[in-house]
Order: C-alpha cells, then sequence, then structure tokens
C-alpha cells in the first residue's frame, strides 16, 4: 500500500461582476486543501484506490469588499471516491472494477445564494489482457455514471449538465 497526503494553498484571480455589472477578473479566490490518496494490492489480484480532499474555497480581496469571504463559487469542499479492480480466478487476463465518487454540494454564484446538490456517481468496466499475432492486447468496457444520474457540473460561477450513463469500448496493442 502507498499513501499519499497533500496539503496546499493556491490563489488565483476570482472571475465575478462589479458594481457597474461588468463581468471580470476582480478580487481573488484563495484555495486551501489537504488530499490523502491510498492505493495498492490488497491481496493478490484485489487493488484499492481511495482518495478524500477537503478544500476551504474562500473569496478574498473582492472588489468593494462585496462577497468578501464568502465560499468560492463551484469549489466542494469535500470529495471522496473508492475503486477496485479485481482479477478474475476463472479467465487468465480477464479483470473488472468499480469506482463511486461522492462530491459534496457547491455554490454557483459569489453570493453563496444558489447552490448545486452533493452528487455520488458510480462506475463500472472490465479488462481483458490477451495476445494476438504475438502482440500484446488489451480490450477495455466501461461505463461511466451507471446509474444514469441527473445532475449539474459547476466550473466557477456557472452550471452545465453531466454526462449521462457513457459507454466507452477502447483496445490498444502494443507493436
Amino acid at each position: 500500500m502507498t499513501t499519499t497526503l497533500a496539503v496546499y494553498q493556491l490563489a488565483r484571480p476570482a472571475a465575478q461582476a462589479n458594481e457597474s455589472n461588468v463581468y471580470g477578473y476582480f478580487g481573488e479566490q484563495r484555495n486551501r486543501g489537504l488530499e490523502l490518496t491510498a492505493y495498492g494490492e490488497l491481496q493478490p489480484g484485489l487493488r484499492v484506490i481511495a482518495g478524500a480532499a477537503f478544500v476551504q474555497g474562500k473569496l478574498t480581496q473582492t472588489q468593494g469588499g462585496v462577497n468578501q469571504g464568502n465560499t468560492a463559487p463551484g469549489v466542494p469542499s469535500s470529495t471522496f471516491n473508492l475503486g477496485l479492480d479485481w482479477d478474475a480466478p476463472w479467465v487468465e487476463g480477464l479483470s473488472f472494477n468499480g469506482r463511486v465518487v461522492r462530491t459534496s454540494s457547491t455554490y454557483i454564484d459569489a453570493a453563496n445564494t444558489q447552490s448545486l446538490p452533493g452528487v455520488t456517481t458510480f462506475d463500472v468496466g472490465a479488462r481483458y489482457r490477451t495476445k494476438v499475432a504475438g502482440k500484446s492486447v488489451v480490450l477495455r468496457a466501461n461505463i461511466d455514471n451507471l446509474t444514469d444520474k441527473k445532475y449539474w457540473l459547476a466550473s466557477g460561477s456557472f452550471a452545465t449538465n453531466a454526462a449521462g450513463r457513457t459507454i466507452m469500448l477502447s483496445a490498444s496493442v502494443d507493436f
């Protein structure tokens, strides 16, 4: 098992409307965070990756002090994820995986009057490693947002529909 811990502080310009209703970079957004990740093989053929992130996004140095100290839009206060990858014992090269991701609610405006609810999504997949004509081949099938959860994604002060259930097939060949 390997674990990592990150503690950080980032500052960047904050986009918002000023008193003249002009949208631009007025003020600063400061994000302070703590992230913990663990990954490794729990037992032969069973791998795990888990993570937790806690972020305090604040608006600082705002123009005229408007929204000073409010939570920065589009910054969830916490995110958790857990993923497992398991090698099927009955077929050499076949693996199954699954992941759950929980993201807390987030504001979508600098005044902190509008917010989006937290969301939990589930992903599943399978992978098959084999050889074809002496070349290593990996076939993958994944389903993101397995339950077809309808939700919004926030980025700063705007929101967009998240992707519904998405099925992806891929193949890679080493040659």
